[in-house]
């Protein structure tokens, strides 16, 4: 368990953010529409991820600035950084506020399942009181920002994710030829593509890299190693690998026919393997919905604060943003809304995001990074991935 420890490094934040109900959702959807034939997806999605994160934790660790902070403090035309910095703030805001209604009633939904399950009895009476427990410890979390306590427990979180949906996935018994062929080869047909956009969306969060090149940065100060980043960032991505895969192994194995939640996941596994299933894929459900939904507004909160450090109620504006996004989330699950439906999409309208922001990671390698050969490989890299999103977004959009 040491890479969650303070030295290990901050991916195990990255990995919490990513696995949301969102990304339980779409996995699951991949399960049952298509069986093992999306698991290629999740395995390069986490490639991508690993490649995306630990290109700008080596931007953030070796000029000790934000993204926006190298963009405002680098980019020379003042129209071009006044355009970046406010399309930044207004997707990750709006973004992530949509993202936080699903996140929060995530976590409200496990934690009522797993209610029901031992109690034997339902929880609506409590529900009310437990959203507002919820509400309140995520305020705290931001208030907080203690990022070493934040690492621990979303380390936990994460741990019990893949162990939740691993043995999930494991009581289905699945064929292993079956997993290792969907895992290395991968199969393209007009109905996968934007179920492999909604994978690759999901997993290859945007604002994910302005948090970890944040986190770098605060935490270059206590002599962590590059190295030990990289290593950190492969680890725990490969942990959310294996919970996204796992969500596919157990959903294909579930015999559901419509999936229109993470909760009828849980209740097929139930109707075939018993109590202990259901109550495995709530536990996964709780930790996700929670983990994201501290992720999210920690997130905007950071974005702001790079963006607006030139203003004397900065603090106020910084707090301000993330605990409206928490109450936003909060409304729209108080007044019973289906979030799963709004980020499906949501999953979706991020993967056909993934263009602009390679070429924005494009942009800033070409300004900040030395003339290397490993500079050459990101470059041609990134030039690689543009040209395979766009042909992506390209199919979701006009064919």
């Amino acid at each position: 368990m040491n890479w969650i420890n303070l030295k290990a490094g901050p991916a195990v934040i990255i990995t919490s953010a990513f696995i949301g109900p969102g990304s339980l959702t779409v996995c699951a959807l991949a399960g049952v529409d298509f069986g093992f034939e999306l698991l290629w997806a999740v395995l390069l999605s986490c490639l991508i991820t690993i490649f995306f994160q630990n290109i700008v934790a080596n931007l953030s660790y070796h000029h000790n600035l934000g993204l926006i902070e190298l963009l405002k403090n680098k980019l020379n035309n003042k129209s071009l950084k006044v355009f970046f910095k406010y399309y930044i703030l207004i997707t990750i805001f709006f973004g992530n506020a949509a993202y936080e209604a699903g996140n929060i009633s995530g976590a409200l939904l496990g934690l009522n399942n797993i209610s029901e399950i031992i109690l034997f009895e339902t929880s609506e009476l409590f529900e009310p009181y437990l959203l507002l427990i919820i509400t309140i410890f995520l305020i705290l979390v931001v208030l907080k920002d203690n990022i070493r306590l934040l690492k621990n427990v979303l380390g936990i979180a994460v741990m019990l994710m893949s162990f939740s949906f691993l043995v999930a996935a494991i009581i289905t018994k699945p064929n292993l030829i079956d997993i290792l062929a969907g895992f290395f080869i991968p199969r393209w047909r007009p109905e996968t593509w934007s179920t492999i956009v909604a994978v690759l969306g999901t997993t290859i969060v945007p604002y994910n890299l302005f948090l970890h090149a944040w986190l770098v940065k605060k935490e270059k100060s206590n002599n962590i190693s590059f190295k030990l980043l990289k290593r950190d960032t492969i680890i725990a991505v490969s942990f959310g690998g294996v919970i996204s895969a796992s969500i596919i192994i157990a959903a294909s194995g579930a015999n559901i026919y419509e999936l229109v939640s993470v909760e009828d996941l849980g209740t097929s596994l139930n109707n075939l393997y018993g109590n202990k299933s259901q109550l495995l894929i709530s536990f996964g459900l709780f930790a996700a919905g929670l983990s994201s939904a501290m992720t999210a507004p920690l997130a905007a909160r950071y974005v702001f604060k790079e963006s607006i450090n030139n203003y004397s109620n900065k603090f106020k504006l910084e707090i301000v943003a993330p605990i409206l996004i928490i109450f936003i989330g909060l409304i729209f699950t108080h007044f019973d809304t289906n979030p799963f439906n709004l980020i499906k999409v949501a999953q979706i309208a991020n993967g056909l995001m993934l263009p602009g922001i390679t070429l924005f990671i494009l942009y800033l390698c070409l300004s900040f990074q030395p003339k290397t050969l490993n500079y050459k490989i990101r470059i041609l890299g990134l030039i690689i991935l543009f040209l395979f999103f766009a042909f992506l977004a390209f199919k979701i959009l006009f064919l």
